[in-house]
């Protein structure tokens, strides 16, 4: 009979210790060496500094005020963006010009469209609604031809009656702007478009009024995280992940220079604690007390004359080096495709500034070459030479170049100023001389000077400083824009915008030619 002999063999870890004291002791095999790196850091002169556990703040507080005293531009609720770059129609959309003006036209009784005034209906509908296009009549067109009536009021009763000003500057191509904190002005002196901030903003010299006061916020501080920060406790490790001696710091790089500072000299002793404040406002914080974990009180007060974050020129109007601007600025809008588009630059071969119109009413424009096909009185007649051969035929070519959406502006002198003034180009290949159209984009035209009717034009429809444009070229665009205000209703506007090109765009232009004609082989 055979027997079974089941062996089992297995390892057993044996605690080897009966407490963990000596492992809580985190003991070191060379003491010394760690005082001596002490010394060497400067770690000796340290204090035996507490924690922050609470802290109590005060802060003043100074509103600025709705922009042109219009509620509907208020900084505490809108956006800067949409204040500063709202168009005065912006309000018309182009749905709300064709529900109106078919409510306007039912009620009022107005002819039908086949008999309507062509003034008053559809027209120059960007895409897609250009289908509408003289099969409506516009509401905008009504609101502003009709008179007044019980009809008029009813229909147009939701259009607001105070509009923003255009603050679009046409001859710096830029934005000017002011806003007031009581008498305090805030210029924003040149605004691109897009994004504002509080840095975009200056602060001029005047009286300041004082803020209002608030009551005494007491709130609980906590240590300042960030990628890369040293933890507080032992036997925790740093995120392998993000390397802070991996960014050499140099005078390009001062905030990296800060944080290596920050994190080899200071460790984790940064704290920070929260502020509440309401946007649209300039918030200064008048007294800020700690209390430590040894119950010890601390008054903190900021330097004088520096600050990491400040206005320009606050000091010089008045405020505190600490003051900083807040308001509701846009962060994800939802932005529309370009409605215009135009590109500027001075060609030196043409010595002229061009403004060619790329995109009108959201469609790409044809800005390719034109047809050089003379006219039948510009040719050289042909005939038989002398010795009976048959004599050359040419055909005469002005102005080689020519293409549609190309304006050209020139030099001139307006109003004691060097500008460059819009002009037309004259196409003289048809006998008389026709002059090509004119400029079509919101972006090409003043709006102080121009009218839609040629023989009441004045003043120069469109003037550019000539500083303005840099020798690489402009490119300028219109889109709609979308967001959100801080009362959750939806703000819609019209922002130009200008942007880097480049090169500028050049014409080809060349003298008039005579260029010989092909002969049927």
């Amino acid at each position: 009979m055979s027997r079974v002999y089941e062996l089992y063999r297995r390892l057993e870890s044996i605690q080897p210790f009966g407490d963990l004291e000596r492992g809580f002791r985190a003991e070191v095999h060379d003491p010394v060496w760690f005082l001596g790196r002490q010394w060497q850091m400067g770690e000796h002169h340290g204090e035996d500094a507490s924690s922050p556990v609470e802290v109590r703040y005060a802060l003043d507080q100074i509103p600025l005020l709705p922009f042109d005293g219009n509620p509907d531009l208020d900084p505490q609720v809108v956006p800067p963006e949409a204040i500063v770059e709202s168009e005065p129609d912006d309000w018309w959309t182009p749905g709300r010009r064709v529900r109106l003006g078919k409510a306007y036209a039912d009620a009022a009784s107005l002819p039908p469209v086949d008999q309507a005034d062509p003034s008053l209906l559809l027209a120059s509908m960007p895409f897609p609604y250009d289908r509408f296009d003289g099969k409506g009549y516009d509401g905008f067109r009504l609101y502003q031809t009709q008179s007044q009536n019980a009809i008029f009021d009813t229909v147009f009763a939701e259009v607001s009656p105070e509009m923003p000003r255009d603050l679009w500057d046409p001859a710096e191509l830029a934005y000017q702007a002011t806003f007031q904190a009581g008498p305090l002005e805030l210029p924003l002196p040149r605004h691109d478009g897009g994004h504002i901030d509080w840095y975009s903003v200056d602060a001029a010299s005047g009286p300041v009024v004082p803020g209002t006061g608030q009551a005494d916020h007491q709130v609980i501080p906590s240590r300042m995280h960030y990628p890369g920060a040293p933890h507080p406790r032992w036997w925790q490790i740093e995120n392998a992940r993000v390397d802070i001696g991996g960014f050499p710091p140099d005078r390009a790089h001062f905030a990296t220079m800060l944080l290596i500072d920050l994190i080899a000299s200071h460790s984790d002793d940064w704290f920070t604690f929260p502020v509440t404040t309401a946007n649209g406002n300039l918030v200064q914080l008048r007294e800020v007390v700690i209390k430590d974990s040894f119950d010890d009180t601390w008054i903190v007060t900021p330097p004088t004359g520096w600050s990491l974050f400040a206005l320009s020129g606050a000091q010089d109007a008045g405020l505190d080096s600490a003051t900083l601007l807040l308001w509701p600025t846009v962060t994800s809008p939802l932005v529309g495709t370009v409605h215009e588009e135009v590109v500027l630059g001075v060609d030196e071969d043409a010595n002229m500034l061009w403004a060619v119109e790329m995109r009108l009413n959201g469609k790409d424009l044809p800005t390719a070459e034109s047809s050089l096909t003379g006219p039948d009185d510009g040719q050289t007649p042909g005939g038989t030479g002398v010795d009976g051969s048959a004599r050359l035929a040419y055909r005469y070519n002005p102005a080689y170049g020519l293409r549609p959406y190309w304006h050209p502006y020139t030099i001139d002198n307006v109003n004691g100023n060097r500008r460059f003034v819009q002009g037309r180009l004259a196409d003289l290949r048809t006998s008389p001389a026709e002059l090509m159209p004119e400029a079509q984009a919101v972006l090409l035209r003043d709006g102080a000077n121009y009218t839609a009717d040629p023989a009441q034009q004045t003043a120069p429809v469109h003037q550019i400083e000539p500083a303005t444009v840099p020798d690489q070229g402009l490119r300028l665009q219109r889109r709609w824009m979308l967001v959100r205000q801080t009362d959750g209703r939806p703000r819609l506007w019209m922002q130009r915008q200008r942007l880097p090109l480049l090169s500028p765009p050049v014409s080809g232009l060349r003298f008039d030619v005579l260029e010989q004609e092909e002969t049927p082989a």
